[in-house]
């Protein structure tokens, strides 16, 4: 766990990046359960749950920033997450 503390601005992309996708299963495999049991009835707009796992983000922003002090690599999650956001806009919010 050493390696994701260097000061690296790929090394934050590639968090960012990567960051989102075990997110992403989460809240869909917890969605499908939610269904199953009954205790809710499912996402009237499932891509809402590619918003829930972009926000995962904000914690390693704190982190980065805060705790590790690393501002390359936060400079990084900054970036990859605005990149992530408009994607999100550009793809559910295009006319």
């Amino acid at each position: 766990m050493n390696f994701l503390k260097k000061d690296n601005f790929w090394l934050g992309l590639a968090m960012a990046l990567l960051l989102p996708l075990p997110l992403y299963g989460l809240f869909f495999g917890l969605d499908i359960f939610m269904k199953s049991t009954g205790l809710w009835h499912g996402l009237k707009q499932p891509e809402n749950i590619y918003l829930l796992s972009i926000i995962g983000n904000l914690l390693l922003l704190k982190l980065t920033f805060v705790k590790w002090e690393n501002p390359k690599t936060g400079k990084g999650v900054l970036l990859m997450t605005i990149a992530l956001a408009l994607l999100f806009f550009y793809l559910f919010f295009k006319p």
